[in-house]
């Protein structure tokens, strides 16, 4: 299955004390500041030894090439990034315009922080898991979801290198 999550407020907190992180080990945090939500590499590396493909689908203009090392480092080998830029050319022309959209990269499963993205997912036919803040057994609600058989979306996917 192809897994992809959000950035921030599902991985990275919005503010202090939103979730417990920490930041990657020296000296690699001297040039990624962002902390990790406490639990994110342990998930990740279980999910990808359930042999699941890991994404990162943010709204942020963050470039693909920082949010790839940035995982790398942190010992997370991801399959791909949509950031915005990326999402905004692959919709470009089309008549939908949420602010995700999943299917048009082949992903099967978006995990995010924003009850409006699951609305989103409901009304254009994409599966989102919500993850609170406060919930300490976020990464269970993960895995939960990712025993459940992906519903695959009535739209064409676009291939990598058409965008």
């Amino acid at each position: 299955m192809r897994i992809a999550f959000d950035i921030d407020g599902t991985l990275t907190p919005l503010g202090n004390g939103q979730f417990r992180s920490s930041p990657l080990p020296f000296p690699m945090r001297l040039l990624f500041r962002e902390p990790l939500r406490d639990g994110t590499v342990a998930l990740m590396r279980e999910l990808q030894a359930d042999g699941h493909d890991l994404w990162i689908y943010t709204s942020s203009l963050r470039s693909e090439r920082y949010l790839y090392l940035w995982l790398w480092c942190a010992g997370i080998r991801l399959g791909g990034v949509v950031n915005g830029t990326t999402h905004a050319n692959a919709l470009r022309g089309r008549s939908i315009s949420p602010s995700k959209f999943p299917p048009a990269f082949g992903i099967d499963l978006l995990v995010d922080d924003s009850a409006g993205v699951e609305v989103e997912g409901d009304r254009h036919g994409f599966r989102v898991v919500v993850i609170d803040p406060g919930d300490p057994h976020w990464a269970s609600k993960v895995k939960a979801a990712c025993q459940v058989s992906p519903e695959r979306s009535f739209q064409p996917k676009l291939s990598r290198g058409s965008f």
